[in-house]
């Protein structure tokens, strides 16, 4: 419910300061009308000023409420910058596994973690200005509520103009983001009917848990070689106003009551897309990297048109992320993905000594022959050094026509082949090995060879 103006000069007349309240009769006390005329007499000017400035700072914020218009992409901004105008974005780099070495010497080796950085800068300084007068003023008291409607005026016209300025600024970085490193996209109809909601819905269930694991495929150019993920609590859905109509009416009526048809992100409308063919965008909540470095509303007054100014200074930065996957399903071509195939052909074997002495211990070097293609790029020929434990052994003894049996006969995890000292000379020590190429795509392969030597003295 709107507020008085007998309301609103009563809220002002206490919140004013004890000068204020011994200058300007009490509204409550003394009617409106006195009040009026010691706020518009002209030796009250001072008054004045911290009247319109209490209805329009603290009234207007607190009690009044117009149409106020949302930029429904604030809640992806930061908290607010206090110092400085730049922020600094850092995503530490994965690191490779090593294997086990139990005589390892470069323990004190340094190791320091590399980084992924980007810098997001202050971009934005826009002021927005707006003038009330005596005329405007007097003409409000002459109407119930037209303190209201002048306050709301005041305050509304402004940050509706912000809100919205905002708004595009921030979708616009979408179209800024494509241009510089480019989405991932899928290609998808776009949604008219039953099918062909149904199939993007489909899609955005599919790519929702796809992001789950870490992986580089969605990175954007800026980032081609860390793995990222983000949990389902994190991801954002953008999407336009068809596409959206077209989900509810044509796929979740259809699927309705069926708990695994509902799109299980926050959905974020937007007007359009600023990227041709663009349907929906699935990203994270920290797709947008947008902080306010200052936001006030100052005024002062103007004597020669005996108004008041006020100017609403809006600062930021106003950035996306490099660092987070983007989805973006469109009309147009999707990425395509590079595929990097290896086949391997056999696996090889080298004794160091084939004729070693009992108690004596004998490396055997195991290596992978195979190619390594990349679209239409093979690499073959160099053999692929096999970290220890990628192979299984298996060690037989024959002594002339009959089978040993010598358990401090054996081959260790680092390929190393311990032979016992209670072995003869002639003894022949078989050693099998098998080495199992798992491929995700295709069949698994078990490769095998084997090595041989003979005791000696």
């Amino acid at each position: 419910m709107a507020e008085t103006n007998a309301t609103i000069l009563a809220k002002a007349w206490l919140a004013g300061t004890n000068d204020f309240q011994q200058r300007i009769p009490d509204p409550t006390q003394h009617g409106i009308d006195s009040t009026i005329d010691a706020l518009l007499d002209p030796m009250n000017r001072n008054y004045y000023n911290q009247f319109i400035d209490t209805l329009i700072v603290r009234i207007g914020d607190t009690y009044i409420h117009g149409d106020r218009w949302n930029n429904p992409l604030g809640i992806f901004k930061k908290s607010r910058l206090m110092y400085g105008g730049t922020v600094q974005e850092i995503i530490p780099k994965w690191i490779r596994a090593h294997s086990y070495i139990d005589d390892a010497e470069d323990v004190f080796k340094m190791a320091r973690p590399d980084v992924a950085t980007w810098y997001h800068s202050q971009n934005r300084q826009d002021r927005y200005d707006i003038t009330i007068n005596r005329d405007e003023l007097r003409t409000a008291f002459a109407e119930e509520y037209g303190l209201n409607q002048l306050v709301a005026k005041i305050l509304d016209v402004p940050m509706n103009s912000d809100e919205y300025d905002e708004y595009q600024i921030m979708k616009n970085l979408i179209g800024i983001y494509e241009n510089k490193w480019g989405h991932f996209k899928v290609q998808v109809s776009a949604p008219t009917n039953e099918a062909t909601a149904k199939a993007l819905l489909k899609l955005f269930r599919v790519y929702r848990r796809k992001l789950t694991f870490p992986t580089t495929i969605y990175n954007s150019g800026q980032l081609k070689d860390v793995p990222v993920f983000a949990k389902p609590s994190e991801l954002v859905l953008f999407i336009t106003p068809e596409v959206e109509a077209s989900i509810d009416v044509d796929a979740l009526a259809v699927l309705f009551n069926m708990e695994k048809a509902e799109v299980q992100q926050r959905i974020i409308v937007l007007d359009e897309f600023p990227i041709a063919g663009a349907q929906a965008l699935l990203t994270t909540d920290d797709y947008f990297m947008c902080r306010d470095t200052e936001y006030t509303n100052t005024s002062i007054y103007n004597p020669k048109t005996l108004g008041v100014n006020y100017f609403l200074h809006h600062w930021g930065i106003y950035s996306i992320s490099p660092f987070v996957p983007a989805i973006l399903f469109t009309t147009a071509a999707g990425t395509s993905v590079p595929t990097i195939t290896q086949s391997l052909t056999a696996i090889t074997a080298a004794i160091s000594n084939n004729a070693p002495k009992a108690g004596e211990d004998v490396d055997i070097t195991v290596a992978l022959t195979g190619t390594l293609t990349e679209g239409s790029s093979t690499y073959s020929g160099d053999a692929i050094q096999l970290a220890p434990e990628a192979a299984r052994y298996e060690v037989s003894i024959v002594r002339g026509d009959d089978a040993v049996n010598s358990p401090r006969t054996y081959v260790d995890r680092l390929g190393t082949l311990h032979v016992a000292e209670d072995l003869e000379v002639g003894d022949v020590i078989t050693v099998n090995l098998f080495s199992t190429y798992v491929n995700p795509s295709g069949a698994t392969t078990e490769l095998t060879t084997s090595v041989t030597a003979t005791v000696t003295e």
